[in-house]
C-alpha cells in the first residue's frame, strides 16, 4: 500500500470519526439542554404559585375558598374571556395547578376531570413546600401543559436536531475527504520524486537533484538525499580516478619488465647482471605500490594494525633524520633538529611514525635547493605535542592544498614518477597520522618555505 494511501485512510477516518463524535455531543448537549430548559420553566411557575399561595394563606388564614382561586386560572373559552390568572409561556393550554394539605390530600385542582386524582411519578412534577410562620401548611405542585405534550414535542425536536447534526456531520465529512486527497497528495508528492531519483541514481546516473521548498522535515529528506548524491557522486568520481591512477602507476613498470622480457626472448638483449638489478627494482617498484595501496585500503576501513607502545619521540626523530644525513650534507643542506626540553612519551607505533617521517623528510630534501635548511621541531602541551618539519624549498601552489594528501595527487614541484615516488606517500602518511587520532596539516604558498605539522595527542598513562 503506498504512502498516499495511507495518509488518505488516515485523514477519512480522522474526518469521519469526528463527524460522528460531534453528531453524539451535539445530540447530547441538545437534549440535556432542552431538558434543563423545561425543567427551570416548571419551576418557575411553581414558585409563582408558591408567592401567590402563601399570601393566599396569611390573608385568610384557612384554605377555604381557595378552589375558586385556582379555577380562575382555566380560561372560560371565546375571544372576551378573561385571562388566566398564570399562563404558560410555551403553550395556549392552561397549567394543572394541584394544592395540597400538609397531609398530602388534594384539596384544589385546577384540572376538573383529574381532581383528586394525584399525577403519576412519570410526570416528574417540581413540588414546592408553602409555609405560614414556620409551620407547613401544604404544597403546590404544577403540572404544564407544555411537560404533558413533552414526549411528542421533544421527539420531534431531538428528531429535527439530529436530522441537522448528521447534515452537518456530512458536510465536515465531505471537506475531511477534499483536504485528505489534498493534503496527502501533497505528502506525497515528494517522496514519489524521491523514490524516482533513487532509483535513477541505482542506474547510475547522478545528474537528477531534488528541489523541496516545504521547509519542514520532507525538505530535510530532500536536503540530506541531494547531499548524499553529491557524495556518491564524488565517491564515484574518485573510485573512477583510483582506477585510472592505479592503472597508471603499474602500467609504467610493466612496460619496462615486459619490453625487457621481449628483448631477452628475441635475443637483442643478453641477461646481464645490470638488467637483473633493473628487473628486480621495478618488482620492487610493483610490489611497493600494491602494500600501499592495501595500507591505504585498511586505513580507510580502519583495520590498518598499529603496535603502539610508549614512545619517545626524540629517539624516532633522531632515528629518522639520520637516514638523511649523508645526503644533506653532500649537498650543503643544513638540517637542524629542535626538540623541548623534557618532551613527553606517547602511545604509538614507533615504526609507523618513524615511516611517516621518513616520507616528510624525503620531500623535504628533494625539493630544498643546495645549501638550503631544514628543521625539525618537537613541542608539547598540556594534551598534545607536535612535529614540524620545514624546508626552505618552493612552496605549494594553493590551488593545490586541498588535494596534497590525495592518492596519486602530483603538483609540478613534489612527488613527481622521476623521483620513484609512488603518489601515495603523503596519503599514508595521513592515514597513519589519523590512526593514532592525530592530525597532519601543511601551510605553505607561492613563496619559498613548506612546512608540515604533525600533532599527536598524549594519554594520561603516557606522560613521564
Amino acid at each position: 500500500m503506498t504512502i498516499k494511501r495511507k495518509l488518505l485512510i488516515a485523514f477519512l477516518s480522522i474526518a469521519l470519526l469526528t463527524s460522528l463524535v460531534m453528531a453524539v455531543l451535539w445530540s447530547l448537549t441538545t437534549r440535556s439542554l432542552f431538558d434543563w430548559y423545561v425543567r427551570s420553566n416548571i419551576e418557575a411557575r411553581t414558585m409563582q404559585w408558591q408567592g401567590l399561595l402563601t399570601a393566599y394563606y396569611i390573608e385568610k388564614g384557612s384554605w377555604d375558598g381557595v378552589n375558586a382561586l385556582i379555577k380562575a386560572s382555566q380560561p372560560t373559552g371565546g375571544r372576551g374571556s378573561p385571562r388566566r390568572l398564570i399562563m404558560s409561556s410555551i403553550t395556549a393550554e392552561p397549567d394543572r395547578v394541584i394544592l395540597e394539605d400538609e397531609t398530602n390530600k388534594i384539596i384544589a385542582d385546577s384540572d376538573v376531570i383529574g381532581i383528586r386524582i394525584a399525577p403519576t411519578n412519570k410526570t416528574n412534577l417540581f413540588k414546592l413546600p408553602i409555609t405560614v410562620n414556620g409551620r407547613v401548611v401544604g404544597s403546590v405542585s404544577v403540572v404544564s401543559a407544555f411537560q404533558r405534550g413533552l414526549a411528542t414535542l421533544e421527539a420531534a425536536f431531538l428528531s429535527r436536531m439530529s436530522a441537522t447534526s448528521m447534515i452537518g456531520g456530512s458536510i465536515v465529512a465531505l471537506i475531511g475527504i477534499i483536504l485528505a486527497f489534498a493534503f496527502s497528495r501533497h505528502l506525497s508528492r515528494p517522496l514519489c520524486g524521491l523514490a524516482a531519483a533513487a532509483r535513477q541514481i541505482a542506474l547510475g546516473d547522478f545528474n537528477v537533484s531534488l528541489r523541496v521548498s516545504t521547509g519542514d522535515e520532507i525538505g530535510d529528506v530532500a536536503d540530506a538525499f541531494n547531499y548524499m548524491k553529491d557524495s556518491l557522486k564524488a565517491n564515484e568520481e574518485a573510485r573512477h580516478k583510483l582506477v585510472a591512477d592505479v592503472a597508471h602507476e603499474l602500467r609504467t613498470p610493466l612496460s619496462v619488465l615486459r619490453g625487457n622480457f621481449e628483448s631477452i626472448q628475441d635475443g637483442i638483449t643478453e641477461l646481464s647482471q645490470e638488467i637483473i638489478v633493473s628487473l628486480h627494482d621495478e618488482v620492487i617498484r610493483l610490489s611497493r605500490i600494491v602494500q600501499d595501496l592495501l595500507n591505504l585500503g585498511q586505513m580507510e576501513s580502519g583495520a590498518f594494525p598499529l603496535s603502539l607502545e610508549t614512545t619517545d619521540l626524540r629517539e624516532v626523530i633522531e632515528k629518522a633524520t639520520s637516514v638523511f644525513t649523508s645526503e644533506t650534507e653532500t649537498r650543503g643542506i643544513s638540517l637542524e633538529i629542535n626538540i623541548q626540553e623534557a618532551s613527553p612519551k606517547i602511545q604509538a607505533d614507533p615504526d609507523r611514525i618513524t615511516q611517516v617521517l621518513i616520507n616528510l623528510l624525503a620531500n623535504a630534501v628533494h625539493h630544498t635547493p643546495d645549501n638550503g635548511e631544514i628543521s625539525v621541531s618537537l613541542s608539547a602541551s598540556e594534551n598534545s605535542v607536535n612535529i614540524s618539519i620545514k624546508d626552505s624549498g618552493p612552496g605549494i601552489p594553493k590551488k593545490d592544498l586541498p588535494y596534497i594528501f590525495d592518492r596519486f595527487y602530483r603538483t609540478d614541484r613534489a612527488r613527481h614518477r622521476a623521483a620513484g615516488g609512488t603518489g601515495l606517500g603523503l596519503a599514508i602518511a595521513k592515514g597513519i597520522i589519523n590512526a593514532h587520532k592525530g592530525s597532519i596539516q601543511v601551510k605553505s604558498g607561492e613563496g619559498p618555505g613548506t612546512a608540515f605539522i604533525i600533532n599527536l595527542p598524549i594519554s594520561h598513562n603516557s606522560k613521564s
